[in-house]
């Protein structure tokens, strides 16, 4: 018998209602090769396990100082937690009584998560839902989440997989057959915004997006929007253009919201956007107003 697939998980949301149609759940998987400013998961980008540090939980006992292999801890004076040290072992975190340390992803067999999926069928059929890949981003993945999406495929359950876009052709390539509808993000427009808000260039994610609505996949193109960062009336254009030339294809605005805001101090990492209030009312009005008169109107507006 060939060995189980397994990959990096860092979270599984039961009841989640905002990643794709009906009831559904989502299934974090670590890695992204995307550094976006508002990103909501910081603890998504590297694919190795890290440890989540809750400070105020913290009750300075030391029991994390006498198990770390590496002395990432200390205790004595400030509390300090070296994470150049750290090498994701997890025995801080077992060792912890207070929960302040949290070991964030870890290994599954392909089977494992789908047997928990399965465990909300009931659920997926009434209201038409299923399981979403998420993450980070799936396709940083690309063996575990065939594997995922095949085991779904398998035993009848409605799929999803959301995407950056940053992967080879070749790995969309692979699962195309087997998903129902691709949550595609579509963050900005223009090769130096692009690089300036997520890192990475425009040219390859815009083409795995043409080539999968050319392939006939199910998609819909979800645009988060960040006030004074990627919602000029350039990019609206761009997405409203994609839709136009795309019968079909359904729009979604993410408006931003800083509710992620309080995970970057967890991983020893500085929020890029500290003075970004939420989207308010206004912005989102402006947003659905623009869309509406360049005839996006197949859209999910906030």
């Amino acid at each position: 018998m060939s060995e189980p697939v397994r990959g990096r998980v860092f979270d599984i949301q039961r009841f989640s209602l905002h990643d794709g149609p009906g009831i559904r759940t989502s299934v974090f998987l670590k890695g992204c090769p995307l550094r976006c400013l508002w990103c909501h998961n910081p603890e998504s980008r590297s694919p190795r396990p890290q440890v989540a540090f809750f400070a105020e939980r913290c009750a300075a006992c030391g029991d994390c100082v006498s198990v770390c292999p590496r002395g990432a801890h200390r205790v004595a004076g400030d509390r300090a937690f070296d994470r150049a040290l750290c090498e994701g072992c997890g025995r801080c975190a077992s060792a912890c009584a207070f929960d302040a340390l949290r070991l964030v992803g870890r290994e599954w067999e392909a089977e494992e998560v789908l047997d928990l999926v399965e465990r909300d069928r009931p659920y997926y059929h009434s209201s038409g839902g299923g399981m979403t890949l998420t993450g980070g981003e799936p396709l940083a993945q690309p063996e575990f989440s065939r594997a995922l999406l095949d085991s779904a495929r398998r035993r009848g359950l409605h799929a999803c997989v959301e995407t950056c876009g940053a992967a080879p052709w070749s790995a969309f390539a692979a699962i195309r057959g087997l998903v129902d509808l691709f949550l595609f993000d579509l963050k900005a427009t223009g090769v130096e915004d692009h690089h300036r808000l997520v890192g990475a260039p425009p040219g390859p994610i815009l083409a795995n997006l043409e080539r999968l609505l050319d392939s006939g996949a199910a998609v819909r193109l979800r645009c988060p929007l960040v006030p004074g960062l990627n919602d000029g009336e350039a990019h609206l254009r761009h997405i409203a253009s994609l839709a136009s030339r795309h019968p079909g294809l359904e729009v979604e605005v993410l408006p931003f919201h800083d509710t992620g805001r309080h995970k970057h101090a967890r991983y020893g990492s500085a929020d890029p956007l500290p003075a970004l209030a939420s989207a308010g009312e206004d912005e989102r009005r402006r947003w659905r107003k623009t869309l509406l008169s360049l005839g996006c109107d197949t859209g999910r507006y906030p």
